[in-house]
């Protein structure tokens, strides 16, 4: 992989916290990204649930999606004024652990049921990663019991890697042992990628999980890496015929 036309650089040394202010705090949250929030009352009771970030307009409101709860929570939770922590990963470069507390501002029933809180004043980001993962579409699979399950590989690091799937599959227990096989069809080359997930959550209608490499894991990566070129927007395998086009072009000059 050609590192040199990558549009995202590693610096030397990084602080693993650092604050952001207002809404540029928003600007780190995937619209549709699943995130975890915590209701805190003035009694100090907690009410842990998920919920999708929609997005926040102009007036400095924030939007999440309601969760399925039972009535009785809703009337001893959800009611005005209440403080609530929000945690959302940022998932792109270094990846992140977005922070912040806010407190509910309206909770709407209908015709759509939606939460609203104001923006908070300022966000803690948590770096999760050691390097950048570079993005990704490739296709792959994990053997299941008496199946494979089709996937795709959505970023890479040399490391570990982030795929996924449609939500109505089955399930990742953290730590569990995978191998994602990634084959490319130019060249009839398949790269193992095996470790343990780490992490997963859902994100619009998608299974995501983020894994980890065991020592051979990584060395297929390296493999792997060497196989992709960045084509403007994300990195796909290089085609052997252009190369070999390039090449001969090169020796007739």
């Amino acid at each position: 992989m050609n590192i040199n036309s990558v549009p995202a650089t590693k610096s030397p040394a990084k602080t693993r916290e650092k604050v952001v202010m207002g809404l540029q705090a928003m600007d780190f949250i995937q619209h549709g990204t699943e995130a975890s929030l915590e209701i805190v009352t003035p009694l100090g009771q907690k009410l842990n649930f998920k919920a999708n970030f929609i997005g926040f307009d102009d007036q400095q409101h924030i939007f999440f999606t309601m969760p399925k709860l039972s009535k009785n929570k809703y009337n001893s939770f959800f009611i005005e004024g209440f403080n609530i922590d929000i945690e959302g990963i940022f998932e792109h470069g270094d990846g992140a652990l977005v922070c912040f507390r806010t407190r509910i501002a309206h909770v709407i029933y209908q015709p759509v049921s939606i939460l609203v809180f104001p923006v908070p004043q300022q966000a803690k980001l948590v770096l999760l990663r050691n390097e950048i993962r570079y993005e990704l579409c490739l296709p792959g699979d994990i053997q299941l019991t008496n199946r494979k399950l089709r996937v795709v590989l959505t970023d890479v690091s040399s490391r570990g890697c982030g795929f996924s799937y449609e939500a109505m599959a089955l399930d990742f227990d953290v730590d569990q042992r995978i191998v994602l096989e990634v084959r490319n069809s130019m060249t009839e080359d398949t790269y193992a990628l095996s470790g343990k997930v780490k992490n997963g959550r859902t994100k619009r209608g998608k299974q995501t999980y983020g894994m980890v490499f065991n020592e051979p894991g990584k060395a297929d990566c390296r493999r792997l890496l060497l196989t992709l070129i960045y084509n403007g927007t994300r990195y796909v395998f290089k085609n052997p015929k252009n190369a070999k086009h390039s090449m001969d072009k090169k020796n007739l000059s």
